[in-house]
């Protein structure tokens, strides 16, 4: 689901400020998923047509009922992409150098192509926000891993299933305080959990504009962080 990413949405429900802390951390980790999407970002609530969170389950994700989506949670929970990236991130740290880099995962992964491309697009990543200097990526970000990306996809989406009547509220908040715990083992603030985030995103895409629009989602979301 394609927005602009000029400001973030808020819910103006005035319930929401009863939301427990609870609650609210898990809702955090989703923020960057959220504001990306153009869901509100502070509650259960997206904002947005049910009939166009369906599509975006169905064509991005391929989940179009209740066993599909939890299907997918579950998968989200236990493996995501933080496995792959938990295997390239020793290559990614013992060269500064993306033709190294690469001949090293062929050599180490030969046929893996996909698995090649992510490592790929990881690596030039972390080199462009270098020249950025918006935000540094430090290697204890590298080291704390992505599994801020899967939590805050699987909150995302989460809350997308709700809306299409695919799960329970009980349900929505069950996984989401699952993605809470997950993310406290390794991510303390909401600073790691959006960098987290941005790697895992940037795995998936080469692309430098798509690379600019999840900073600039980072760099929007930075007063939200205090």
């Amino acid at each position: 689901m394609e927005t602009h990413i000029r400001t973030v949405r808020f819910n103006p429900n005035p319930l929401n400020l009863f939301l427990g802390n609870e609650r609210k951390k898990g809702l955090r980790i989703g923020y960057m998923e959220a504001a990306l999407d153009g869901f509100y970002l502070n509650s259960m609530d997206t904002g947005v047509h049910p009939q166009k969170l369906s599509r975006l389950l169905s064509e991005d994700f391929h989940c179009t009922d209740t066993e599909s989506t939890t299907g997918l949670f579950q998968f989200l929970i236990n493996e995501g992409d933080r496995v792959s990236y938990q295997i390239m991130l020793p290559y990614l740290l013992s060269t500064s150098n993306i033709c190294e880099f690469e001949e090293i995962i062929h050599k180490r992964f030969f046929g893996v192509e996909r698995f090649v491309q992510q490592g790929k697009n990881l690596y030039k990543f972390v080199k462009y926000t270098e020249v950025r200097r918006d935000p540094i990526i430090w290697i204890n970000d590298l080291e704390r891993g992505i599994i801020g990306w899967d939590m805050g996809l699987l909150v995302g989406l989460v809350r997308a299933a709700l809306s299409c009547g695919y799960i329970t509220k009980e349900e929505a908040w069950e996984y989401i305080g699952q993605a809470s715990a997950l993310c406290a083992e390794n991510l303390r603030t909401p600073e790691e959990i959006d960098k987290s985030y941005l790697l895992g995103r940037a795995m998936k895409s080469g692309r430098i504009e798509d690379w600019d629009r999840s900073l600039t989602c980072y760099s929007l979301l930075d007063k939200y962080r205090k």
